[in-house]
């Protein structure tokens, strides 16, 4: 829990805040009483930059699925389908760790989230 416990009250908030991904995470963020909750910003913090992340690779995969001939096109959707699947259970594990209290980070969009300044 790295040493910090969360208010009982701000724990079911910070799971909501990866529900709808960068929306509600932006949502969270600027609305008031948790604007000013540390735990609560953290969490929309990085569920705002982890489904940017999520994002990103679904784009960068789709072009290359288009782009390519169609078996290995075949082979980047059965990979990327692997990701998606891979994606949504770790969406449902952060949003678990959240509920529970536990300030799980996750290792290099984290520290992205911290250094981005919102």
């Amino acid at each position: 829990m790295n040493g910090e416990d969360a208010k009982p009250k701000s724990q079911p908030i910070a799971a909501l805040t990866y529900l709808l991904g960068f929306v509600t995470g932006i949502i969270f963020l600027y609305v008031e009483p948790y604007d000013k909750d540390e735990f609560v910003r953290f969490h929309a913090r990085q569920s705002i930059v982890f489904s940017i992340a999520w994002f990103a690779v679904n784009i960068i995969f789709g072009v290359f699925i288009a782009v390519m001939p169609r078996a290995l096109g075949s082979i980047l959707m059965f990979f990327l389908y692997l990701i998606n699947l891979a994606g949504a259970i770790f969406w449902v594990f952060l949003m678990y760790k959240a509920y529970v209290g536990e300030r799980y980070r996750i290792p290099e969009l984290a520290d992205w989230a911290e250094n981005m300044g919102f």
